[in-house]
This record gives structure tokens, sequence and C-alpha cells, in this order.
């Protein structure tokens, strides 16, 4: 950083120069650059030049250099934090409308938020309050980076609010952020001018505004969708826990890296990836960040426009559950009454044990001794409280008998122990279908389809279930996308549980697309 400091006094440059105004004045490109991240290109700087004298008559002093030196003083805090108010309001545009870029806006309302959308009400479904056994209500976490006088916010709360009418019954935060002051102030008021709304449908507009004395005022609903708050995307620390930075599914910073510099926007880029969940997405403008590393980020190529998406890990998969997946833990303390296993007092090798008693529960399953399966899961389970597979077998076995309360509980109970698992999400799929709850059924195939993206059954399933529904573009969808997973695999490969062959599933899948006229 340019400031030099000697003690507590500043070190004063000579102002009655024309090279030490110009010194000054890079001096001021620089400290702005530090301060904002935005970077004042060369020919601009006579006009910043301008600006910067404006302000120095107006606080009574005397060259650029002392406005340098008041702006990186110790001891007028308060008084320097109302001028680099004043200063940004002189650097930064707060031009904006609603639904500014149709074809951005386009994607959002027909591709990102619906699968966003779609991936959290499948996910909401994995997690249950321990104190009631009620799963927990959805979240969706959206943040307007440089949201200037708020429309673009305001413009996400719309769509989130014609996409999901019981909003309601979600935990959701629309957050709108920027670095001026004055503008956040605008945008918490939420009244606007007619220019806000000059790509804006008569129907959104009527529907969600009122007329105003001052223009036109935001809907209270909607208003109330979105939280303003004062942010520096260069000297904040993101994520930021104690603001509600952080988590997010989608993070928009449109036409605000136009004013960054290079370096600026890399780490304001590598601070956006720390603060989206996995899977999240950003959008940007779009080239704003031509020449830039994006290898942290997948890039997603729509003909409206690039998206960034995080990657999606295992281990970040546990954070987005907000679980931690726990090994399966041999306990040695429990006392086992059971008289057909030994005490543990004999001192016999408990994991040898656990594996044959698992081996013969398999075993059963096969000859279809479902009552000796459930009794030797239980055995299992008392040995190992933590035992995934036992608990599968235990919820295969009550299936098969017809007890489906049973069956969901121990479904419910393996994904506790591995909320990333996708056996017990297939057995959950089969009992909604068997119980002809088709809405469930697909959640649970969705959920294993975003768990296992490669996976054939999920994608077989689905795809028959859109087609009895007569959901052709749905099934369409499903279709296509399993042919692009088959065409990547061996011809000769097996899928254990369709026991077909690669070119055989392609085949059958061909056969659909085909009754439809699909064109490859």
């Amino acid at each position: 950083m340019i400031n030099q400091i000697s003690g507590d006094r500043p070190i004063l440059f000579e102002s009655n120069s024309q090279h030490s105004d110009d010194f000054s004045l890079s001096q001021m490109v620089a400290l702005i650059a530090d301060i904002f991240g935005i970077h004042i290109k060369p020919h601009y700087q006579n006009t910043l030049k301008k600006n910067l004298l404006t302000r120095i008559r107006v606080l009574g002093l005397c060259s650029l250099n002392d406005y340098y030196q008041f702006l990186v003083a110790r001891n007028q805090l308060v008084t320097v934090a109302r001028e680099w108010q004043e200063l940004i309001s002189l650097l930064t545009v707060t031009e904006t409308y609603f639904f500014r870029d149709e074809g951005q806006m386009s994607l959002l309302k027909n591709q990102l938020l619906p699968e966003l959308i779609e991936r959290k009400t499948v996910l909401s479904l994995t997690q249950r309050n321990p104190a009631n056994g009620e799963f927990y209500r959805p979240t969706l976490r959206l943040w307007s980076a440089g949201c200037s006088t708020g429309e673009e916010a305001y413009s996400l709360a719309i769509l989130v609010k014609e996409l999901i009418p019981d909003n309601q019954t979600w935990d959701i935060l629309i957050l709108g952020t920027d670095i001026n002051q004055p503008a956040i102030a605008l945008a918490q008021q939420g009244i606007y001018s007619d220019w806000s709304f000059r790509t804006t449908t008569p129907e959104i507009k009527n529907r969600y505004f009122r007329s105003h004395k001052q223009g036109w005022k935001i809907d209270p609903a909607i208003q109330a969708m979105v939280t303003f708050q004062p942010g520096n995307l260069m000297q904040d620390n993101y994520p930021a826990y104690a603001s509600s930075i952080h988590d997010f599914d989608l993070i928009i910073c449109r036409n605000v890296f136009i004013y960054f510099d290079f370096n600026a926007i890399a780490q304001v880029i590598d601070k956006f990836y720390c603060s989206l969940t996995p899977g999240g997405f950003l959008l940007t403008g779009h080239t704003e960040l031509h020449g830039q590393t994006i290898e942290p980020f997948q890039v997603k190529n729509f003909p409206q426009s690039a998206v960034y998406q995080k990657h999606t890990s295992l281990d970040e998969q546990s954070k987005v559950l907000n679980t931690i997946t726990p090994a399966a833990i041999e306990s040695r303390e429990t006392e086992i009454s059971s008289p057909s296993l030994p005490s543990l007092e004999t001192g016999f090798d408990a994991s040898a044990n656990t594996q044959t008693l698992l081996d013969t529960a398999k075993e059963s399953l096969i000859q279809e001794a479902y009552a000796d399966v459930i009794q030797i899961a239980e055995q299992l389970i008392a040995l190992v409280p933590q035992h995934f597979q036992a608990y599968c077998l235990m919820a295969e076995a009550y299936a098969n008998f017809g007890d489906y309360s049973q069956a969901n509980q121990a479904c419910q109970q393996a994904l506790q122990i591995d909320p990333l698992a996708i056996e017990p999400y297939h057995l959950l799929a089969q009992i909604a279908e068997e119980q002809g709850d088709r809405d469930s059924a697909k959640l649970f195939l969705k959920r294993i389809i975003y768990l296992a993206p490669n996976s054939v059954t999920a994608h077989l399933e689905l795809g028959s279930i859109y087609e009895r529904e007569g959901n052709e573009k749905q099934a369409q969808k499903t279709w296509r996308s399993l042919l692009e997973i088959l065409q990547n695999l061996p011809q000769q490969a097996i899928d254990s549980h369709n026991q077909q062959t690669t070119a055989e599933l392609k085949a059958h899948v061909l056969k659909h697309l085909n009754s439809t006229s699909y064109e490859p």
C-alpha cells in the first residue's frame, strides 16, 4: 500500500510543482485501487483530478497532496470515513434498471433458478430436525454483489416469487451489497422512476409495484424478501459469517469488474468461490472475466451467457448438508444379551464376526428369507450402532415384506450415517412408486442424480416416470442425458441393476427417443 507514515505524522510532500501534482495524482490512483479495487485508466485521470479538486475546495484544502494525506490520516477517522463515501460516489456509476440483460435474466428464470430450486428441494429431504423428526425447510441463498440502487436484487426476488409461489415455506436470503452507501439507502427505500423500468413488462410492473408520488414503490412482500447492506468487495473478507455472506447458491456480480484492475478481479473471484456452496453458480458480465484464471470453477456455456459453477466434491457436499459423515465405529463396550452371539468379554474378533453376519444377511436376502435378514441386521447394529449396510439390508427386507413404514425408517437411519449414499434413495424411490407417490419418487431419483450424475438406473427410472405422466419434454431431456452417459461407456459393460449391456440400454433409450421424433 502507498500510505507512507513516519511515526504518527504523515510525510508531507511538496505541492507547488507540476511534478509534485502528478506524483500526488499517481498516489491517489494507487490508493483508490488498493481500497476499492477500482482501476482509473490513464485517459480518465484528468477527469478524476477535476473531481478531486472539487472535494479539495469543499474541504478547504490546498492541493492533491493535502487531500491524499487527509484520506490516510489516522486521527480523523470519522471525518475520513464520510469523505471516503463522498469519493466513492464520484468514482462509481449507479445507473441500472430492472431485469437488466434480457438474455441473462431468461437464463436465470428458465435454467439456473429452477435447477437450484429443484436441487434444494431434494436436499431438504435429507435433513430432519432431531427434536421433532420433521424435515427442515428448503433454503435458497442469493447474493447481488454490487447491487447499486437495488434493481437487480429486487429482480431476483420477483423471479423467486414467480418460481416459488409458496416461498413462505422456504428459508430464503436475497442479499444486495454495494460500496456506495447512498445507493444502498435508495435500495432500501424501494422507490424508482420510470427509467428503471425501461425493459420491464407492464404486467410485472403492475403486479409488483404501486404508484408513488416519487415514481413507483416496490411491493412490501417483495421488499421484505431482500436484505441490503454496505460491502467492499476488495477490503472485506469473504466468507463473512457474521454478516451472512457465506454458502450462497448464486452470486451475481455484473458490470462491477469493468472498474477493477486485473489483480483485484482475481482476488474477488477467489472470495466468491469460497462464498459459494458446492454446485453454486457465479454470473458476471459477459466479458468481465476475460483473461482470468477460472480453474476452480467449471464453466457452463449457455446461448445467453457463460456461467461459473463451483465444483461439487463429496467432502464439499457433506458441508452443504451441514453434517459430518461418521465412519462405522465398532462399539466394544456394549453388552450383548443375544444367546446367538458370544460375549464381548470372551475376546472374540468383532470385525470378523460382523463380516460373517453381513455375508449371512446378504445370502438370506438372496434366498428371500427376509425375517432372518432383519434379525441378523439387528444383531449387526447391536455390535456396530453405525452400521450403514445393516440398515440398508433391513430396509430392503421390510420393503419386501410390504412394511413400508419400517423400510422408510431404516432408510432414514442409513442416511443419518451417510447422507451422501445413494443406495437408500433407490429404495425410497421404489417404495414411493409402489405407493403411487410419483412426486416423491422423482425427488429421490433426482437426489441420486445429484449425488451420482452418471447413474444409469436413476435416469432410466426417472425417464419412465415422466413418460407415464405424459411429460414428454422432461422425459426427452432425461433420455438425452442418459444417452450421453451411455455413449461414454464400453459397449459390453453390464448395468448391475438392469442386467443389460450398454449397447442394449442405448437401443432401449433410442427407441424411446425415436418414438417422439427425436433427432440426435
